[in-house]
């Protein structure tokens, strides 16, 4: 047998007859919860399966003592249930199910009635499942999700485990966390990456390093956020509720949590906020939360209004946290220095202007210098926009300068051909982030159609442009008209704030494609 057994809880509290009991519904009930809370961890009464999908008998028995509220006395109560298929016994069709325990399903309450390792003494509930389906390091397996799902509520004191002779309670946490015996299982049973993320998330919500800060949405609740940033952090954020691990997005209300452009390394822990009273206060996130305990989904809520208000509530949440982070990890501009000693090595007197009165500094005095790109080998019938090129199609190159042109047009544009840009500056406006003042030498002559990119580690993510003074908006980018080699000082005001890196994509304006775009 596998005995579990919790304390310093309530118990099953009967009395056991009601139908509507805490007892009745893990004992007998299926698909039942009745929880003292509306914010309680579980959710749909079907937890209770996990102790007969260890069991080859498929039998457990629960044995649990309470308090009755009527009398004010514990009261003790066992009984056991059997889960088979429907059969038939010749003639006699028998159901799917037995019971242990008095006649007419009714539970055992005499405590003497029991064996004695059936029996208790202190309020609580065990839980015995028969014919345990003892594998290989069972003990080490059930200890990793533990520690994997429940860490925060761990070292907040909130419970405590024991597995076989083994205690995991905020006193143990960090050794059996760092214990190579358990992190050979995780390996074994593919599960490293929740042990390390366990490790990392701890960390987010114990470090004096990490800022805290509260959300508030109004329907929703109130929310923590715990923000940690520095290097090797895998920019990512993670939910928890009541101290366990649910999830790290709520991709299904179209917020994947994926992409942070233009911030630090961080790593970001989102709960719940605990009332005065210790309760959790998002009762509405309860309901969004699935079966399994690791997805928010809006399908649901069946009432299609609140279901519309619940998306909006949680892309505010999202809204709010990302503006957080945005402000704690952004990746500050440094100080510029003036290294005249090198600035006859690297400034490129040919394409950078002198100063001008547009608000551009002389040349020798640029803190980056972007090379001219290496001549590469191209297929046949593929164009580059690199210097001394002839517009054509994408290059597929990425420049090294973080303001620099990318050519990347092909999978976005189909045959539009690049458009050659030179010597680009990029500042961020007085007026704010949402505000950009673009400085680029045109090689060619025409209208340029420029794409705005937040420049990311791996990937770049296009910026809405609203409006920009010389020429005009077409489909979120800039249309302008340029000559080729006379210098363009353009001002944009962007759907977004940015402050980070930014790329700078050209290409040729062609009606038609245009149109199909449109």
């Amino acid at each position: 047998m596998l005995e579990i057994a919790d304390f310093n809880t309530s118990g099953l509290v009967g009395p056991t007859d009601d139908p509507h009991s805490v007892f009745a519904a893990l004992v007998k009930g299926d698909g039942v919860t009745n929880k003292a809370n509306d914010t309680s961890a579980g959710s749909f009464g079907i937890g209770k399966n996990a102790a007969y999908a260890v069991s080859d008998l498929q039998m457990v028995i629960y044995s649990t003592v309470y308090e009755d509220t009527e009398t004010e006395q514990e009261r003790f109560a066992a009984q056991g249930r059997l889960r088979l298929i429907s059969h038939a016994d010749g003639e006699r069709k028998c159901a799917a199910e037995g019971y242990w325990g008095n006649p007419v399903f009714s539970a055992v309450e005499d405590p003497s009635s029991v064996p004695a390792w059936l029996s208790r003494a202190e309020v609580g509930t065990t839980i015995f499942s028969l014919g345990f389906s003892e594998r290989k390091d069972w003990a080490g397996q059930m200890t990793l999700s533990l520690v994997t799902n429940f860490f925060v509520a761990v070292d907040r004191e909130e419970i405590e485990f024991s597995v076989g002779s083994a205690s995991i309670s905020r006193t143990s946490l960090d050794t059996v966390l760092a214990d190579e015996a358990l992190e050979a299982i995780a390996r074994e049973n593919d599960q490293l990456a929740e042990l390390r993320r366990a490790r990392s998330l701890l960390l987010a919500t114990r470090s004096e390093a990490a800022s805290r800060h509260t959300i508030s949405v109004a329907g929703l609740g109130d929310f923590t956020l715990h923000l940690l940033v520095g290097e090797g952090l895998p920019r990512e954020v993670h939910i928890l509720r009541n101290g366990i691990y649910i999830t790290d997005n709520f991709a299904k209300f179209s917020q994947p949590l994926r992409q942070f452009p233009g911030t630090r390394e961080f790593i970001a822990v989102l709960e719940p906020a605990s009332s005065p009273q210790g309760k959790a206060p998002s009762v509405l996130l309860k309901r969004l939360e699935n079966p399994a305990h690791d997805a928010f989904e809006p399908d649901r809520l069946s009432d299609e209004a609140e279901r519309n208000e619940a998306k909006k509530q949680i892309k505010k949440l999202v809204a709010e946290m990302r503006k957080i982070i945005r402000s704690e990890a952004k990746i500050d501009v440094s100080e510029r220095s003036q290294l005249d000693e090198l600035s006859e090595l690297f400034a490129d007197v040919e394409t950078s202007p002198s100063a001008n009165g547009e608000g551009e500094n002389d040349p020798d005095r640029f803190t980056y210098i972007q090379p001219e790109p290496a001549r590469r080998r191209r297929p046949p019938g593929v164009g580059g926009t690199g210097k001394g090129d002839q517009a054509g199609g994408s290059s597929g190159t990425r420049p090294s300068a973080r303001t620099g042109q990318s050519s990347r047009t092909g999978a976005r544009n189909g045959a539009r051909a690049g458009f050659p840009l030179e010597s680009i500056r990029s500042t961020v406006g007085e007026a704010g982030p949402h505000h950009r003042t673009l400085h680029f030498t045109p090689g060619a002559d025409g209208q340029v159609v420029l794409a705005v990119e937040a420049a990311g580690l791996t990937d770049d993510v296009e910026l809405a442009v609203l409006a920009v003074d010389n020429g005009e908006v077409v489909n979120g980018r800039a249309r302008v008209p340029v000559t080729a080699g006379e210098r363009v000082t353009l001002r944009l005001i962007l759907a977004e704030p940015f402050e980070g890196p930014i790329e700078l994509r050209g290409v040729q304006f062609n009606p038609s494609t245009e149109e199909a775009d449109a």
